[in-house]
């Protein structure tokens, strides 16, 4: 008799708790998904995309039963920086056409949705919910955006094998986000 009672009373405890989340997002205008499932983001960009750390990412996510937020950032400086060092080294004319960097754009924005919709695979495979987002702008400054949005709670990254000459000369984006995160960043040497 006192199991049966416990167990009723477990019942009506679970299903108020529920309630009382319901009419919380709902005056709060969250939802129950973000009250309740952890979210990861996997930041990826041209530079940043180690099959290494998407496995990871992936791994992760299963194993907190995550929903999987993946941000792919298109830097638009690498296809410029691309276009002006074949200039210099003398691959294109001097001054390069608009269609050769417009082409390069093209291919960047495909390669960015060909990583993504693979990532989306492997997560399904996994039943593993993920929502994916593809921006242009600089990847710190992106993550932080979506990082606002979505209240990420842990964010996975590749860092660039550079030396440490470089890293302090020119900064490093990852150690920038690892400063200006509210949150975890597990990084991933890249190898």
């Amino acid at each position: 008799m006192v199991d049966e009672g416990i167990h009723v009373l477990l019942f009506f405890v679970a299903k108020f708790r529920r309630f009382y989340l319901l009419q919380f997002s709902f005056r709060c205008k969250i939802s129950m998904r973000d009250l309740i499932m952890p979210k990861i983001m996997l930041l990826l960009s041209f530079l940043r995309r180690s099959p290494k750390c998407i496995e990871l990412a992936l791994q992760i996510a299963a194993e907190r039963k995550s929903e999987l937020i993946v941000l792919f950032v298109l830097d638009m400086e690498v296809p410029r920086t691309v276009t002006r060092k074949l200039t210099e080294e003398g691959w294109l004319g001097g001054k390069p056409s608009e269609q050769f960097l417009q082409a390069l754009c093209r291919e960047y924005h495909e390669q960015a949705q060909t990583k993504i919709q693979e990532v989306e695979e492997a997560a399904a495979a996994k039943g593993i919910p993920v929502r994916s987002f593809s921006r242009q702008g600089h990847l710190v400054e992106e993550a932080l955006s979506l990082l606002a949005q979505e209240k990420i709670d842990l964010i996975i990254v590749t860092r660039r094998k550079r030396s440490r000459l470089s890293r302090f000369f020119f900064g490093s984006a990852v150690a920038n986000l690892m400063r200006r995160a509210p949150c975890p960043v597990r990084v991933i040497d890249e190898e």
